[in-house]
């Protein structure tokens, strides 16, 4: 009788857990899920996924395959980042751009614009993912 309480305790509690996860990402508005496991979140200005864009982001912009990034990195990373090491060789104070080939998990940034532009013409990508 004991084990019976106790699996039904553990599935009112599982339940419980999951209608709450499934809430709050229905209800966070902050945050944009772009495919591949990549996500925006709103509140930080930045993307997480299997590879991190740090904040700070002014514009990004996604399809199925691709997502596009405008940055302009913060004095300092405020969110803990293991998954990569970040070198901005123009200091903080500069506009960089990214590029996320989702499908390989292949990343192109920080870079300058001209740079960005060699790359995403390689990709030959649409211009809406041509950020300005």
């Amino acid at each position: 009788m004991d084990k019976i309480i106790k699996n039904i305790f553990s599935l009112i509690v599982s339940l419980f857990l999951l209608s709450f996860l499934l809430l709050s990402t229905l209800f966070n508005t902050n945050s944009k899920d772009l495919g591949d496991g990549f996500i925006y979140n709103g509140d930080n200005r930045h993307i997480l996924g299997p590879i991190d864009i740090p904040p700070n982001i002014i514009t990004y912009d996604y399809d199925e395959h691709f997502i596009t990034v405008k940055q302009k990195p913060q004095a300092y990373d405020n969110v803990i980042y293991d998954t990569m090491e970040y070198h901005y060789p123009q200091g903080r104070d500069t506009i960089y751009y990214w590029l996320i080939v989702k499908k390989e998990k292949k990343i192109f940034g920080p870079l300058n614009y001209n740079d960005f532009k060699k790359v995403i013409n390689k990709y030959n990508l649409s211009i809406k993912l041509r950020l300005k």
